[in-house]
């Protein structure tokens, strides 16, 4: 199916459609492995498999990008994440921040099922990323969430925390990631409180200190009602 996505090119008067064709998702894609390691034992607590090497990269469908403010779920066990997402449209490479929403429950049964089960949330805005190359490790990353009614810091770090696009220019060519349409999600930072939050709301953001700006979006999380079988 065709999954077009309006993004405006912050700063300037421009638009791009991209018609999404590939999207590739990130795992344990930390700078600091050590941090890896956390982030792994937390989701392990979860019961979620262990990989058995890292980074790892799962391809999943085009129809997942979005830039909806709701995202509608299963249960109560899911959780979003904030990461960079690379696009490649109109011959260039652009950068913005999103949210693999993930399924907790299904993830230690599968973490490429898990990965599809929702939509992967981003920003309207994105920028371009020759534009902050130079200084790509000061881009800063922050991820609220509310529960209960209570708005938390639940993530915060920058872009120097996470493997960088150059790192991944081996990969991207093994696996012809770097192609017109596509989009990839870069795996996240680890939580303040080293635990995963089920929330209400994420709301999230990436922010340019060098040129002053700052990209954000924010979605709510719907539980249905429960199946009548």
């Amino acid at each position: 199916m065709k999954n077009r996505l309006k993004l405006n090119v912050q700063g300037t008067e421009k638009t791009i459609e991209v018609t999404v064709n590939r999207v590739f998702n990130a795992g344990y894609a930390g700078s600091d492995q050590t941090k890896v390691q956390e982030h792994i034992d937390e989701l392990a607590k979860l019961g979620v498999p262990v990989p058995s090497t890292t980074p790892t990269l799962y391809p999943i469908s085009n129809y997942l990008p979005t830039v909806a403010d709701r995202v509608q779920v299963q249960h109560g066990e899911t959780s979003g994440e904030i990461e960079y997402v690379l696009i490649w449209a109109e011959g260039e490479l652009f950068v913005t921040v999103g949210s693999d929403h993930t399924d907790r429950k299904l993830e230690t049964y599968s973490v490429p099922m898990s990965k599809q089960a929702y939509p992967n949330v981003i920003a309207d805005q994105v920028w371009r990323f020759k534009d902050v190359k130079d200084h790509w490790d000061r881009l800063e990353l922050e991820c609220w969430v509310t529960a209960n009614g209570e708005r938390v810091l639940y993530q915060k770090g920058t872009c120097a925390d996470l493997m960088p696009p150059s790192q991944w220019k081996e990969i991207f060519r093994q696996k012809n990631v770097a192609k017109e349409g596509n989009l990839f999600f870069s795996a996240t930072i680890n939580t303040v409180a080293n635990t995963l939050a089920f929330a209400d709301r994420y709301e999230f953001e990436m922010r340019d200190p060098v040129l002053d700006r700052v990209i954000r979006h924010q979605y709510e999380v719907d539980v249905l009602a429960k199946p009548i079988e």
